[in-house]
């Protein structure tokens, strides 16, 4: 077994760097999309930074799309997962961050998402995602 040390990872081509096995398959790959941003409670609503987000869309209350910069495959091509908090300063403290059944709600350019409870949704001041897939 090697190991390989190097300060930069860089594609030759375009798009994310991938890890292959010997026989050439795809075994993993980074991050495509990520975002941290704040949904409004005590912080004003918006991006604090991102990769692979054209932007966040505030559709109401604890109600939020992430737009990607680059669109996926197919809206069944990729995967996300986010987590969130209600703020800093002594409040309820961690909410369910959850992607609505709706399929509608998600596209090969997009995902919408709720934070709070399935009861009672809010605008928390954290939220983090990232999402991976096939472009």
């Amino acid at each position: 077994m090697s190991t390989l040390v190097v300060g930069t990872v860089k594609n030759s081509g375009t798009g994310q760097p991938v890890f292959r096995d010997n026989t050439n398959s795809i075994v993993g790959q980074l991050v495509q999309v990520w975002v941290n941003f704040s949904g409004g409670n005590v912080n004003s609503f918006g991006i604090r930074s991102s990769g692979g987000v054209s932007s966040v869309v505030d559709n109401g209350t604890g109600d939020y799309t992430i737009n990607f910069s680059t669109a996926f495959a197919s809206d069944g091509s990729y995967c996300c997962t986010a987590q969130s908090r209600e703020d800093n300063n002594g409040g309820q403290g961690d909410h369910n961050t959850y992607f609505q059944r709706v399929l509608a709600y998600t596209a090969a350019s997009s995902i919408r998402m709720r934070t709070g409870t399935t009861s009672s949704h809010s605008d928390n001041d954290q939220v983090w995602v990232t999402c991976i897939g096939n472009y």
